[in-house]
């Protein structure tokens, strides 16, 4: 039976071995820098040694560490029955993040508010393809910058009770996430046993573990939640040009990533991450879509399955600024790869526009629709008797229409694919409708989708509990500025 999670191999074995020496070499002769005086005292405890802030990792020493590192964990959400697989299942497929601007047609590009999202939280709730929110869908700019991660947290615990990757981009950030989390889910403990969140760290690259990164690492770390570890490398600005030594400094910066997590608590789960693209060097953005990034997203997939690491790679990921031709291209190009990868966990699955740095909520639900169709093409062909539909042969006979056959009327709407946005139109029949284009389209699919979000609930106990604690610690954080 087909499948996506098969993967594509696009190295060879001895090419795998290849990036794999040259990433040892790597790590131990140039070192990475370690900007956490903590972590250094910890990896020098450990035998590593330690330069001022650089650190020559043995390669036993990580491979030691990288054997800890679980093949596959399950991540609960509020409600047990969300729970999802990393590392043995299907991909697990969450929202934009991390965009300062939204867009819609009828209100424009503009700055992102906690109204925003809000609504974003519920589209990706009421969407079933969603299986994982994410905090930071776009930035709650118009609240306090000191504080305003536990709001945006708060947003995906109360109004989603599926898991979510929090928005920690801080030590004290991912503290209150873990906290939030905790209240939300139980109790510190039983998120430890079966964790309820997953933190992102991207190492600055090339080779540098910074403390802002390092400090939230050591949070999800200490209390037991995955972490994602996600090199960000750009050919020809953070990577070499080439993608063959992009695929050395991110098996560096992962597998160093992976063992500093697992250093702190082994057993932890921690995800090998693939955020590989090119520069357009006539403008020096990141150019997503790309030959490259689709090679450097395929390849990681193998690395990660040669490391027995769940891998996050690619999503819905496009720099076109406007839901125009290239935007489409761009991410179906990333999204074939990502599926085509083995992908575990797939960021930016719906709503990235203009290189991240907005969320749009028409190509939320256009992505949607291109998701349902890779959803569709996973489950392969089915070869049930039923399907051959043989019967219905006999009945038309040569030279018959299957267009009204009995057949055809009792399964088209179950088993055929039929967008609203993608639609087979007569130009006439089109131009008297209103000549419609897919983004109008999407306008009124992604409003649909908001109407039918359906508010999961929450016990008012512990809402309330989860408010003390950002009361609590919004007079903290205030009184440290």
């Amino acid at each position: 039976m087909f499948s996506l999670d098969t993967g594509r191999d696009v190295l060879t074995t001895d090419q795998l071995d290849q990036v794999h020496e040259r990433a040892m070499t790597v790590l131990e002769e140039i070192g990475t820098d370690v900007r956490h005086p903590a972590a250094l005292e910890m990896l020098a405890g450990l035998g590593q040694k330690i330069d001022g802030e650089r650190v020559h990792w043995d390669r036993e020493f990580v491979m030691e560490m990288l054997a800890r590192a679980p093949h596959a964990f399950t991540l609960r959400g509020r409600n047990p029955e969300r729970a999802v697989r990393l590392g043995d299942s299907k991909p697990v497929l969450t929202p934009v993040g991390g965009s300062p601007f939204c867009s819609d047609l009828e209100r424009g590009r503009r700055d992102g508010t906690y109204a925003d999202h809000v609504e974003l939280i519920k589209m990706a709730q009421a969407a079933d393809l969603i299986t994982c929110n994410q905090s930071g869908t776009v930035e709650a700019g118009d609240l306090d910058e000191n504080s305003r991660h536990m709001d945006m947290d708060y947003s995906v615990l109360r109004y989603s009770d599926k898991p979510h990757v929090c928005y920690g981009t801080s030590g004290p950030k991912a503290r209150d996430a873990v906290a939030l989390a905790a209240i939300a889910c139980g109790g510190r403990e039983a998120i430890e046993q079966t964790p309820a969140l997953m933190g992102i760290v991207n190492p600055n690259s090339p080779l540098v573990w910074d403390f802002l990164m390092v400090d939230a690492l050591s949070e999800w770390a200490s209390a037991g939640q995955p972490v994602v570890i996600t090199p960000f490398l750009l050919a020809g600005a953070t990577a070499p040009i080439t993608i063959a030594s992009g695929l050395v400094l991110k098996v560096a910066e992962a597998l160093s990533g992976v063992a500093l997590v697992q250093a702190i608590r082994p057993g932890t789960p921690a995800l090998f991450g693939s955020f590989f693209t090119a520069v357009d060097m006539r403008t020096g953005g990141p150019a997503f879509g790309t030959p490259e990034s689709v090679l450097g997203t395929l390849a990681g997939g193998q690395l990660a399955r040669r490391y027995g690491l769940p891998y996050r790679g690619g999503g819905g990921l496009c720099s076109s600024n406007s839901l125009d031709m290239a935007s489409a291209a761009e991410t179906a190009m990333t999204l074939w790869a990502t599926m085509l990868s083995g992908s575990h966990l797939v960021m930016h699955a719906a709503g990235w526009l203009e290189g991240g740095l907005t969320a749009s909520y028409e190509k939320f639900v256009i992505d949607l629709e291109m998701l349902r169709m890779f959803a569709m093409i996973d489950e392969g062909i089915d070869t049930s008797e039923e399907r051959f539909a043989i019967d219905a042969m006999r009945e038309e006979g040569p030279g018959g229409m299957f267009l009204a056959a009995d057949h055809t009327l009792a399964h088209f709407r179950e088993w055929m694919f039929m967008s609203p946005l993608f639609r087979s139109q007569a130009y006439v029949t089109w131009q008297k409708q209103g000549s419609a284009t897919t983004a109008t389209l999407a306008t009124a699919e992604w409003k649909k989708l908001l109407e039918s979000y359906e508010d999961p609930g929450i016990d008012p106990a512990v809402d309330e509990e989860l408010q003390e604690y950002m009361q609590r610690r919004r007079a903290e954080i205030e009184a440290a500025l």
